[in-house]
């Protein structure tokens, strides 16, 4: 008989010889890295160095002919990782705006400011930065505010799909088309002549909101900071919605019973039952009207559901169409682009 010391020590002898079989005993193989999935890998191939990044475009331009500097414009930024999100969560960080027209000036977008913890919080729009980690086979992207830390507001992207761009720029696929809608519908606008430089790609993908998000609103006079303006000052959330509170963008009287108060973060919001109207948001993500108390302000913005779908541009399908609705077909994927796509585009633009 084994004594009990002797008969672990049995035990372990045989347990080590069946690990050491099994290969366990290698150091070969320790610490390596879970396989990315095709979505991940599709992101570190647009992002990940030496791959020369991803490219976004920002514009507001006229379907028409004429273009207005200072109130038209189109630039774009992009975006490197140095090392790969499997290695633990990095810091991306947008490049600064570049004009990619030759007639138009630079103007200032507006920033995201979101409710968050009882405060009003920054996204600034331009030389941003966002964490971005793996979630699942997914890729999920922090925005965050100035400091680098705090984090605003979080997107999860999923259902990557990578699309080469090749030939005239008159033969792009209609996804990518449409999702820059003017510039490729205004013919004063690109030379669609012009034929993409060798390599040139995007990809496709979905974005989900990932937790509750309450974006801010100017009420009245446009701000770009965390002090954006109050529909009505020293009052209260139940007097104002007891009386009725118009927005004009939702062509809407809003009373209390239009919707219920809770306590977010510390803060009365009132979220309407009903989702605004495609007209006042001009775009595919369901949006909810809110009004909240700060401070002994009433203010407003909308709300964005955790789990909702996030829409990423428009173009007019419709143009004999009556109502938003019925003009415009509203994409719910965004789009990123390489450096050759990105560098095409800007050589054929004609503004």
């Amino acid at each position: 008989m084994f004594s009990m010391k002797h008969k672990n020590a049995a035990i372990l002898a045989a347990l080590s010889v069946l690990v050491t079989a099994c290969g366990g005993g290698s150091d070969d193989k320790a610490g390596s890295a879970a396989p990315l999935s095709a979505n991940q890998q599709a992101f570190e191939n647009l992002i990940l160095a030496p791959n020369t990044g991803s490219y976004f475009l920002h514009w507001n331009l006229s379907a028409s002919a004429t273009q207005t500097s200072g109130v038209n414009y189109a630039y774009s930024d992009s975006s490197v990782l140095s090392s790969s999100p499997a290695n633990g969560p990095q810091i991306s960080t947008q490049s600064a705006p570049v004009n990619i027209t030759s007639t138009l000036a630079l103007v200032a977008p507006t920033p995201a400011r979101v409710l968050k913890n009882g405060a009003i919080l920054v996204a600034p729009a331009t030389a941003s930065s966002s964490k971005v980690s793996y979630v699942g086979n997914d890729i999920r992207v922090d925005s965050l505010a100035a400091d680098n830390t705090t984090v605003v507001f979080s997107e999860i992207r999923s259902n990557y799909e990578t699309v080469a761009l090749t030939g005239a720029i008159s033969t792009t696929p209609a996804d990518f088309a449409h999702f820059h809608n003017v510039i490729f519908s205004n013919t004063a606008i690109l030379n669609t002549a012009a034929t993409y430089a060798a390599g040139s790609s995007y990809v496709k993908f979905t974005q989900t909101n990932a937790g509750d998000r309450y974006n801010a609103f100017d009420c009245t006079t446009a701000t770009t900071g965390a002090a954006v303006t109050p529909c009505r000052t020293s009052t209260t959330l139940a007097a104002v919605l007891t009386t009725g509170i118009s927005s004009t963008s939702d062509g809407v009287t809003y009373h209390l019973t239009d919707g219920s108060v809770s306590t977010v973060g510390g803060v009365s919001v009132w979220v309407a039952t009903a989702p605004r109207p495609v007209s006042a948001t001009l775009s595919s993500t369901v949006q909810y009207r809110i009004y909240f108390e700060l401070n002994g302000n009433v203010y407003t913005g909308a709300l964005i559901k955790d789990g909702t779908v996030l829409g990423g541009s428009s173009y007019v399908s419709n143009p004999a169409g009556t109502t938003v609705a019925e003009r415009i077909t509203f994409l719910p994927f965004d789009i990123r682009m390489n450096k050759a796509a990105h560098g095409s585009l800007v050589a054929a633009m004609k503004i």
